[in-house]
């Protein structure tokens, strides 16, 4: 697939990455479109599946979660059996089909560790097919894709719109109604409030405040995710990188600062940190990765990986050509083998 966006559709997308669920009056002033040309605009790209907002564990929701990456060795007859048996998970967040000696590449999400070793050793390597796997634990977040922007509006137009939304230190009891009200903005996380509160079966003043209050305690995070090919960014290359253990915060969040870096993250491993780039063309890549080797000397590159495919991204499944055809809502407590103590719940 070519660049099939044109200027104004990066324009709004880039509006809807800065402010994920504002209204459509609010998004269509900011990258100069009438509110209701922005909102015809947006379904005909959501239709195509080139864009769609998701939520992500927010940072606060991180801490109490156990994610992983996960290296998965399987037969070339098996791989695609083994990958529409990993689709329907909705502990399995991604799965992207890579080389360098790779099958498959995953990103996990459990409730504890305990979970998470049942996903792994009860739900993946017993799969048929499936000849060895490899763990890299997360052990920090210093830059993830819903902080990834598409550069396409001016900095007056990203002052109106990027708003953070205020954090309280107050932190939120986990409840049923909130992981029942994550997994429907995992289906759209710009679905109106009405919607959402048909799906958890409360009222919309109800539901309107949990999002808020889930926002501000950092349970969750907003994401506006568009098809990498159609957007002018088809190469995705992922490292494995040594720095040293003294260095690894400051590393991670200086290279999370790079423009062409989606991803920083610390793993417990060999490697002992993680990161993902969007690039233009193939030869970017010896570019990006002199590039994080030149700001940071004592940087070691372990391993690389080119994507040859990404089968599923934060719950949506892709066709060949990066379009979103299916969601299937994460659920990092989806069959979880202990029942979490009961919580109050205090919004």
């Amino acid at each position: 697939m070519r660049q099939e966006l044109s200027e104004q559709d990066l324009r709004l997308i880039h509006a809807v990455q800065l402010a994920p669920r504002a209204p459509w009056t609010t998004i269509g002033p900011a990258c100069a479109q009438h509110p209701i040309t922005a909102a015809r605009r947006w379904q005909r790209l959501v239709d195509r599946g080139l864009v769609s907002v998701l939520v992500t564990p927010g940072p606060a929701l991180l801490r109490r979660l156990v994610t992983a990456y996960l290296d998965v060795e399987c037969g070339p007859a098996d791989r695609e059996s083994v990958i529409a048996a990993l689709l329907v998970n909705p502990r399995v967040a991604s799965i992207t089909i890579v080389g360098s000696g790779r099958s498959l590449f995953l990103t996990l999400m459990a409730d504890s560790l305990q979970a998470l070793a049942d996903l792994v050793l009860a739900q993946v390597e017993t799969l048929p097919g499936v000849l060895r796997t490899e763990l890299y634990p997360i052990t920090q977040v210093y830059g993830e894709g819903s902080s990834w922007r598409l550069d396409a509006l001016e900095r007056s137009e990203v002052r109106s719109l990027d708003r953070h939304p205020e954090r309280t230190a107050r932190p939120l009891a986990l409840s049923g109604r909130h992981r029942a009200l994550f997994r429907a903005l995992s289906l759209d996380a710009r679905a109106p409030v009405a919607a959402l509160s048909e799906q958890v079966g409360e009222s919309p003043s109800t539901t309107s405040r949990r999002v808020a209050a889930m926002l501000a305690a950092g349970l969750v995070s907003m994401r506006c995710d568009v098809t990498q090919e159609a957007a002018g960014w088809p190469i995705l290359v992922n490292y494995f990188l040594r720095v040293p253990a003294a260095d690894l915060d400051a590393v991670g969040r200086a290279l999370a600062a790079l423009p062409e870096n989606r991803g920083s993250f610390a793993v417990a491993a060999r490697p002992n940190l993680f990161v993902s780039q969007w690039l233009r063309h193939m030869s970017d890549i010896s570019y990006g990765e002199a590039r994080m080797a030149g700001a940071i000397p004592s940087l070691e590159v372990l391993d690389r990986m080119v994507a040859l495919r990404v089968v599923k991204r934060m719950g949506r499944v892709l066709d060949a050509d990066g379009r979103t055809v299916a969601v299937v809502p994460l659920d990092p407590w989806h069959g979880s083998v202990a029942t979490p103590p009961a919580t109050t719940d205090r919004s």
